[in-house]
């Protein structure tokens, strides 16, 4: 083993063979699966063995058994494999309709992007949205590209900030109308207030107590009424006058343009944002260029007050 590109070059055009005798136990069976001879597959395997000095498979007169090694050498084939079919789809898909797989939280889906789709198609662009919150789906599922809410920017990865984030207080028109402001309230006791469970935990500071401590008010007698899952449920508990929502950008400009919910206080300026994230070598292709300026079309130009 003591030249590592030539190990590496005949173990991936092994591969298949490795592949094929992992899955049927056999190498006249696996001969069968790649639609060869059965010598050309022992010769192939030998000439690994030979060069890496080691033994991958035990040979019985009924199976052939991977050894230690052959059992780290074949579960990298089938990795390989399954890297590549994955890939092939993906260019399938590519070559037949160019559609883009972006993965964005329900919040944003259901309060900005889903209302946004025909004019996407207006703009050429084919989208499938999939929803989900963890980067890690990015990863995993073979998706194009991702919208999330939150620190950023994202190590390993090509993000652009497609909008700043201001926290605006909400309510819905049947809440409180006497008051224009939750200022305006004798004690702060007096008020019902809905939270986002995740914005609370997951360091954006997406939550009340930052937005008090970035107002330079005592939170300490605050109690949150009702925690939800979702943005999207907590802004619709807002919208039925349940209390005052915590909104941000891109989840509250359609309900308070339609009259289902008004600001409630001040906006303050959060240090998460909205990105769109994606690998570096989809960032350098013509379809991540036209969903970043569409999408980037897309965010309101709405002036905060601050």
């Amino acid at each position: 083993m003591n030249n590592p590109a030539r190990n590496i070059d005949i173990a991936i055009q092994a591969a298949p063979y490795l592949r094929a005798v992992a899955a049927t136990g056999s190498f006249t069976k696996a001969a069968e699966m790649l639609g060869i001879h059965q010598t050309a597959v022992s010769h192939r395997i030998k000439t690994l063995e030979d060069q890496l000095g080691v033994r991958l498979f035990d040979r019985t007169t009924r199976k052939v058994n991977q050894t230690e090694a052959g059992r780290i050498l074949c579960e990298a084939a089938t990795t390989a494999s399954a890297s590549f079919e994955q890939a092939l789809e993906r260019l399938r898909l590519r070559v037949g309709g160019g559609r883009i797989r972006l993965s964005l939280p329900s919040s944003l889906a259901t309060k900005w992007l889903f209302p946004a789709l025909p004019r996407a198609r207006a703009a050429d662009l084919e989208i499938s949205l999939e929803v989900g919150d963890d980067l890690q789906d990015l990863r995993a599922n073979e998706l194009d590209a991702a919208i999330r809410y939150g620190i950023g920017p994202y190590p390993g990865l090509h993000s652009v900030r497609l909008a700043p984030s201001f926290l605006q207080p909400v309510v819905g028109q049947s809440y409180r109308p006497e008051m224009k402001d939750f200022r305006d309230a004798v004690s702060l006791r007096d008020l019902a207030f809905l939270e986002d469970r995740r914005g609370a935990g997951d360091g954006t500071g997406y939550c009340w107590r930052d937005y008090f401590a970035g107002m330079g008010i005592d939170d300490r007698g605050v109690v949150i009424d009702q925690m939800f899952d979702r943005a999207d449920l907590m802004m619709q508990a807002a919208v039925s006058g349940m209390g005052i929502g915590l909104g941000r950008t891109l989840l509250i400009e359609q309900d308070i343009e339609a009259g289902y919910l008004r600001s409630f206080g001040p906006p303050i300026l959060s240090r998460a944002a909205t990105w769109l994230v994606c690998s570096p070598s989809f960032a350098h292709g013509q379809e991540f260029r036209q969903l970043r300026d569409w999408l980037l079309t897309e965010v309101p130009r709405l002036d905060p007050g601050i």
